[in-house]
């Protein structure tokens, strides 16, 4: 996070995953960072490991690396009442996360295939065109042709690099 802007932070992703809140704090840290972030997978990438890698700005991918997408775990303890309220808010909250970190980059219809439960997986060349036809219409949306049609268009922000969300 105090990394300058003539910094470059080499992030090397080689994990089956971790704890979600720890990734929650490295989209924060990844977030204010002025350093320029490269997410280099080296193998593995997932569950929380993939949200790490979104928020990065610039990503190198080994061949052969694989990617695994879902939601997230949970346990919970409590009387009857607050099991149920968690389990809800939780949803809300997972769905909530889902959305902001991987809309770019994930189809609707493949949200909703990891909010029901399933485990998407992708290769290192999916994961690759994916990067380079987001990375496109960023630039699209942010050149001058594109920032003047959407003024005039639309209020909406322009889809931030960092973690893929509407700025």
């Amino acid at each position: 996070r105090n990394a300058g802007e003539q910094d470059i932070v080499y992030i090397h992703i080689n994990s089956e995953g971790g704890s979600l809140f720890t990734a929650v704090q490295f989209l924060r840290v990844l977030g204010e960072t002025k350093a320029t972030v490269v997410a280099s997978v080296e193998g593995l990438c997932m569950s929380a490991a993939t949200l790490i890698f979104m928020a990065a700005k610039n990503h190198e991918i080994t061949n052969h690396s694989m990617f695994m997408f879902h939601n997230y775990s949970n346990k919970v303890e409590g009387k009857g009442g607050e099991l149920l309220d968690h389990i809800l808010h939780a949803h809300t909250w997972g769905e909530k996360l889902l959305r902001d970190v991987y809309a770019s980059f994930l189809t609707e219809a493949e949200i909703q295939f990891i909010m029901n439960g399933k485990d998407l997986y992708m290769t290192s060349e999916e994961v690759t065109l994916r990067l380079q036809k987001r990375n496109e219409e960023i630039r699209r949306i942010n050149s001058p042709e594109g920032v003047k049609k959407k003024r005039s268009t639309t209020k909406k922000a322009p889809i931030s690099h960092r973690i893929g969300l509407t700025a």
